[in-house]
């Protein structure tokens, strides 16, 4: 009889008392052997007197043989165990420095990914939005180019260089995108006007400033423009006596000789027959500043970009945009825009679709209004600017 088949015969209970206890002592000293291989450092090979030292004198051969088989059954369920764990800590390593950080890029902003290429130079997805965001919202500092360094797991190391300056003084934003919250060491590049920035007079725009704007009455605004010195440069937002079509702006500052950077937009409304004009947000559109190409959805969003507008122009004559191709710049701008919530809202902007694609229908329906527009200038240029024809009021600040 084999010992397996004495095994057999121990696990039903029917084996003689006798070798009932004996087959125990075995089981007892396999356990004691299997323990001291688990304890042992990198489960050295056993040579056959060494498994069976201690062993009784007359261990049967198929005593032997079990002891063989327990010990080559230990080490290779250990081998086994261990060539597993290898494998996972494997994958996971590998998931975790590979496959993770462009799955936790994908949950959250990302100003790397790639918008499209103009002649083989690349646009990345900041650049756009930044381009579009500054046009619209901050006269004054439009900014189209942006750095993006990808640190992983949402981490973007970010800066936005100025291309163009009136001063001589290039103030680069430097800062980081960090799971979709943005943090600058120049907090001024998204920061918006202030609300009172620009002041319509009893031109039929629902204001409620009434008259007095950031600089105070429109006598306290004149006074501090004979203040401010003589050598820096400003930042003007001049709000016009009257509401204009832009034809009729354009017309106007030919005839003055003021060349905005800016223009500010307002809606257009007919209430009982009269024309009333309403402004919920400052926005506006570019009059005349450098640009650099970017790459964008033409079809969808038609003259989005500024310098795409300027392209409009012939080269031997630099006369007036067209006010269809303006007016599909600021209706592109705003629904291009209207679409980026995650990057609205990492600006610090109140977003509502809503709003812009309101003031989009209105242009499309009345044509783009105006009220008021930017201008930076020394302090001598704004006095003019300021006693000029069509003028109301104007404010300042300096030029960061």
């Amino acid at each position: 009889m084999t010992y397996k088949e004495i095994l057999e015969l121990y696990k039903k209970g029917t084996l003689p008392k006798e070798q009932e206890e004996k087959v125990k002592e075995d089981i007892e000293k396999h356990e004691a052997i299997s323990d001291y291989l688990f304890d042992a450092e990198g489960l050295p090979e056993f040579s056959e007197d060494e498994v069976f030292e201690g062993c009784a004198d007359d261990t049967s051969s198929e005593e032997q043989k079990f002891i063989k088989m327990i010990n080559k059954s230990i080490r290779r369920a250990f081998v086994r165990l261990g060539v597993i764990v290898g494998v996972v800590v494997l994958v996971l390593t590998l998931v975790a420095t590979t496959t993770l950080p462009y799955i936790v890029d994908a949950v959250y902003y990302n100003p790397a990914s790639v918008v499209g290429d103009c002649d083989g130079i690349e646009t990345n997805r900041m650049e756009l939005d930044t381009a579009v965001y500054t046009e619209l919202f901050t006269p004054g500092y439009s900014r189209t180019k942006v750095n993006v360094t990808r640190e992983g797991f949402g981490r973007y190391d970010i800066c936005i260089p100025q291309n163009f300056s009136y001063n001589g003084q290039f103030t680069d934003v430097f800062g980081n995108v960090d799971k979709g919250k943005m943090t600058l060491y120049s907090d001024g590049l998204f920061k918006l006007p202030t609300s009172n920035a620009f002041v319509p007079g009893d031109i039929g725009i629902n204001s409620e400033y009434g008259g007095t704007g950031a600089a105070g009455s429109v006598e306290n605004a004149k006074q501090i423009l004979t203040e401010l010195d003589d050598t820096d440069y400003y930042v003007a937002y001049v709000t016009l006596d009257k509401v204009m079509t832009y034809d009729e702006f354009v017309a106007w500052s030919k005839a003055t000789g003021i060349e905005p950077e800016w223009c500010a937009v307002c809606k257009e409304f007919d209430v009982n027959g009269k024309t009333e004009y309403d402004v919920n947000e400052i926005v506006g559109f570019n009059y005349s500043v450098s640009s650099n190409e970017i790459a964008y959805d033409k079809e969808k969003y038609p003259y989005l970009s500024y310098f795409d507008v300027t392209t409009t122009l012939t080269d031997f004559e630099r006369d007036t945009i067209d006010a269809d191709v303006m007016e599909k710049h600021m209706t592109s701008m705003l629904r291009y825009m209207s679409k980026q919530e995650k990057f609205l809202n990492m600006a610090g902007f109140v977003f509502s679709e809503h709003v812009f694609e309101r003031l989009a229908m209105n242009i499309e329906e009345n044509g783009i209004n105006i009220y008021g527009f930017v201008v930076i200038a020394q302090r001598d240029r704004l006095i003019e600017i300021s006693n000029t024809d069509g003028v109301y009021y104007t404010y300042t600040r300096p030029l960061d």
